[in-house]
């Protein structure tokens, strides 16, 4: 669908935040007058007159495609309607649990420091609709929730990882899993990791597995054994674009990570202050403190509970020495059932009994293998309150 297909019908879009109002903006650009409505189910109102009377639902990435009211309707995003438009930049699409924003960012920077105009957009924060006229090449991070639906062609497709995630959104599992395999059926040049492989998931006819990374990273934070998937995937991409591998590899010395992502927030009292609030899985929370190993940490732990299996984070800990856990929201009751921790029920609370609890040399750890929702409004919320609280 394209945005000529939407001329004189009835469109509503489906959610008021960045997102939502990105997609009037690029509609309008072309129809000025279109005849657009929004809701959202935030507002507390009875949405369902109005989208039922929609010719076209343009969804905002954060409501599900398989909400009832969706079911039978024609629905499409901003995302699709923009690859619809067509770009002469070449477009790399990543999805995956985990890994998606650091390799998006990183190939942004590696791509940057080579000379090519580059940008990433997407899901890493920039509506696609918003990307700079003039780019060689866009970097467009990919939600499961865009990945679902999107009928575009994108010039390469790559998916991190799989893991358990966004349940409550995608039913199982397996359509999950699905959603997000949905990229490489609408790309022309297909990269998954090997944990993806792993999973047993029918990848379609051609798809690349990453290789090792067998080169020396000039680069400590992207050198470390997680990071080291992300930059794996990043060459993988360099070498299908027919670039200089080497030149790439250099160009990732400068590279700092984002924010929340492992991010050593400083040292006080001879204690180690870790902001790793975007781990929202239990793989998550264990790379986070395999990074650590051989020191005291104490795991800030919990959010939102959806459900996911804890049971290998909670093996992961019991097999653990010198490490306390602090128990935040039902997630982190959950699974202080099954190990022995300390409960608590604010940020405030947490950072407390952690330093408390945390020897001279040791690491105090917020990686919550959990959503913030509940708590805070989001990860970004929820590591602030963490850095202001522990005084940094």
């Amino acid at each position: 669908m394209n945005i000529a297909d939407l001329k004189d019908k009835n469109i509503v879009i489906w959610g008021t935040g960045r997102e939502g109002k990105a997609a009037e903006a690029f509609i309008r650009s072309r129809l000025p007058t279109a005849a657009i409505s929004f809701v959202d189910e935030a507002s507390g109102e009875d949405i369902s007159g109005v989208v039922k009377a929609a010719d076209v639902i343009v969804k905002s990435p954060g409501v599900s495609l398989y909400h009832p009211l969706l079911q039978g309707r024609n629905v499409t995003s901003l995302m699709n309607l923009w690859f619809a438009e067509g770009t002469k930049a070449k477009t790399i699409c990543i999805t995956g649990t985990k890994g998606k924003s650091t390799t998006s960012a990183l190939l942004e920077h590696v791509l940057s420091e080579m000379g090519y105009t580059t940008a990433a957009v997407g899901n890493i924060g920039v509506p696609v609709s918003e990307a700079p006229a003039g780019a060689e090449y866009l970097i467009i991070e990919t939600s499961s929730y865009q990945a679902a639906n999107f009928d575009g062609e994108c010039d390469v497709g790559v998916v991190t990882s799989l893991f358990q995630e966004h349940l409550d959104w995608h039913k199982d599992v397996e359509t999950y899993q699905r959603d997000k395999i949905n990229l490489l059926n609408h790309a022309r040049i297909r990269i998954v990791h090997p944990q993806v492989v792993e999973t047993g998931i029918d990848l379609p006819k051609g798809t690349i597995v990453c290789k090792p990374v067998a080169e020396t990273i000039p680069n400590e934070y992207l050198s470390r054994p997680h990071n080291l998937n992300n930059v794996a995937i990043a060459l993988e991409v360099i070498r299908a674009l027919g670039l200089d591998v080497a030149a790439a590899i250099a160009a990732m010395k400068d590279f700092k990570g984002l924010p929340h992502r492992q991010q050593e927030l400083g040292t006080k009292d001879s204690v180690l202050y870790v902001d790793d609030s975007i781990a929202t899985t239990p793989q998550a929370a264990m790379a986070a403190m395999d990074v650590y190993k051989g020191r005291p940490v104490t795991l800030i732990v919990g959010g939102y509970d959806r459900g996911v299996d804890y049971a290998p984070l909670v093996e992961y800990i019991r097999k653990s020495r010198n490490l306390l856990v602090v128990g935040l929201g039902p997630s982190g009751r959950r699974i202080l059932q099954d190990v022995p921790g300390e409960p608590v029920g604010t940020m405030k609370e947490a950072v407390q009994k952690a330093k408390a609890g945390t020897p001279s040399g040791g690491v105090i750890l917020l990686s919550p293998a959990a959503p913030s929702f509940g708590l805070f409004r989001d990860y970004i919320e929820r590591g602030e309150a963490f850095a202001k609280e522990s005084g940094f």
